[in-house]
């Protein structure tokens, strides 16, 4: 009969589980902050920061994002508009995604901190996290809800009131930025693959399956009638659902278009490391339904076994399904490396995996623990170039615009300039374009903030510069609409009032073209006027 357990016993054992959750911690804390720092250095705002930064106003609600609204209006106290608090939430972020590790660590029985942080680092760490991070104003909404997704499997007991708690975790997630979702589906995928190692009946397996599908769906379709409908403006547009089964052809061209930007965003040489190790993970989930078939054959109806061979061999499919979730079924799914939360998801289950497996088979973790390190190593070299790309990009904008706003002032002393139109593209600075050049995901993840196709960015970063110049392109008017060609074609046909290495100055009435790069002079072609006047010419 065996004793119980001594009240000094249960003490130790608490000291040691805590004192292995700190380890976890810190240790993640210390590899997540690799990976943020080169952002901090950089300091660039990114994408919405601009607009939040400058007027505060949030716009989270009419994405369907009302928690991240009532997170920062908490954390900044702010009555009408925000103000820029960070690196507060950037730091805040890869906090709370180092807690998601202990509890990795603690679910899975990860005995080594270092082994459960390198395991748990891909979540955050992972390329396409890298533009999550980067929000000064939205980092930490989406890191909480990477965390509320899978806090019904890590954390949540498995019972009736942890079932519940489950779907009001997950609804809170989609609160506060949906895609993270996809994180629940991986992982959820992870505990059929335990499961099987741990040789569960196929019943209790397939009753444990349903009942997360069942709080994950419920918790969507909550959210979809609390919150979904009053979705609106551009947002809705993106998130049309498909409308019948005449649509289904959408959700495979979803599928390739998604798997080709994640392939194009990589170059091919990283591949070539890392497809061997991937294919090596893919198959241990496989190896293990193919084991727990055959084990069990003799035990259960032909057509049991049956099935069960044939979610062995779906589960990689399943898994690679689930990085994209409902995302799969849009109509115009936003193709950004900020949705694909489900990759970091599923590189740390296939760790998990990988790791359950060989303890279970008796095989050293040193190779659970060489393939995380070469994961790691990867993602903070890529976070380090990302970070190095962004800063030269933002002082080779900000130096571009100084000078621009100076021009302008001083040309506004003789002239009575309303507004302005830019022609062409600032472009990358050059370690800025060498970056990109081998890291092609840098193409997405840093846009040039003055081009002439992107209005919004340009018209909100320029206002930094030029406040009281009206930017005319900027929801331009109907007016506006008629006369843009004809003063552009105005424009090759006179001489610059002011010549720089980065653009040129053309004085039309009571407007100023901004001429960037080369963009001007090949439109123009040979009609473009030689030579400048009005003001001495700048060097850069």
């Amino acid at each position: 009969m065996s004793q119980p357990i001594s009240r000094d016993a249960r003490i130790s054992v608490r000291t040691e589980s805590g004192r292995d959750d700190r380890s976890v911690f810190f240790i993640l804390l210390a590899l997540y902050f690799l990976v943020l720092f080169p952002i901090l250095r950089a300091n660039r705002y990114f994408d919405d920061d601009l607009k939040r930064a400058l007027v505060g106003r949030t716009g989270w609600d009419s994405n369907g994002r009302p928690l991240t609204t009532l997170l920062m209006r908490l954390l900044q106290g702010y009555d009408h508009a925000m103000v820029d608090i960070s690196p507060l939430t950037q730091i805040g972020a890869i906090a709370i995604l180092a807690w998601a590790g202990v509890l990795i660590a603690r679910r899975y029985a990860i005995r080594s901190p270092w082994m459960a942080a390198l395991v748990a680092f891909p979540l955050g760490a992972q390329p396409f996290y890298l533009e999550n991070l980067s929000y000064k104003f939205d980092a930490l909404s989406m890191s909480m809800a990477m965390l509320l997704a899978l806090l019904p499997m890590i954390a949540l007991k498995d019972n009736r009131r942890g079932w519940w708690l489950g779907v009001l975790s997950l609804f809170a997630s989609l609160s506060f930025y949906q895609p993270a979702i996809n994180a629940c589906l991986i992982f959820i995928l992870l505990d059929v693959v335990l499961a099987q190692l741990h040789d569960k009946p196929p019943r209790q397996l397939a009753l444990q399956f349903l009942s997360r599908v069942w709080q994950a769906g419920l918790a969507m379709l909550v959210y979809e009638l609390a919150i979904g409908i009053h979705i609106h403006g551009w947002v809705k547009q993106q998130s049309e659902k498909i409308h019948g089964w005449h649509d289904l052809p959408v959700i495979k061209a979803n599928a390739v278009d998604f798997y080709t930007f994640i392939g194009d965003s990589i170059n091919q040489q990283w591949w070539r490391f890392f497809i061997p190790v991937l294919i090596v993970m893919a198959l241990i989930p496989v190896a293990i339904g193919m084991r727990y078939a055959i084990r069990g054959r003799l035990a259960q109806p032909a057509w049991v076994s049956a099935i069960l061979f044939a979610v062995s061999l779906l589960l990689p499919l399943a898994a690679l399904a689930s990085v994209l979730g409902p995302m799969l079924l849009l109509l115009k799914p936003e193709i950004e490396p900020r949705v694909l939360m489900g990759v970091g998801a599923l590189l740390a289950a296939a760790l998990v995996a990988m790791q359950a497996a060989l303890r279970q088979w008796r095989r050293s973790d040193r190779w659970t623990l060489s393939v995380a390190c070469m994961f790691a190593l990867g993602m903070c070299v890529f976070a380090s170039a990302y970070g190095n790309a962004l800063g030269e990009q933002k002082k080779y904008e900000d130096r571009i615009a100084a000078h621009l706003a100076e021009d302008l002032a001083e040309l506004q002393l003789s002239h009575a300039i309303h507004s302005f139109l830019l022609d062409g593209s600032i472009g990358y600075s050059p370690i800025t374009a060498h970056v990109a050049e081998q890291f092609p995901l840098v193409h997405t993840l840093i846009i040039p903030y003055a081009s002439v196709g992107d209005a919004f960015h340009t018209h909100m970063f320029l206002m930094y510069y030029i406040p009281d110049i009206a930017d005319m392109r900027f929801e331009a008017s109907a007016v506006d609409l008629l006369r843009e060609p004809a003063i552009l074609a105005r424009s090759c046909q006179l001489p610059a009032v002011r010549t720089t290495k980065d653009y040129s100055l053309y004085l039309i009435d009571d407007t100023v073209v901004v001429a960037l790069g080369m963009a001007h002079q090949q439109r123009c072609g040979t009609h473009a006027a030689p030579g400048q006047v009005g003001l001495p010419a700048r060097s850069g």
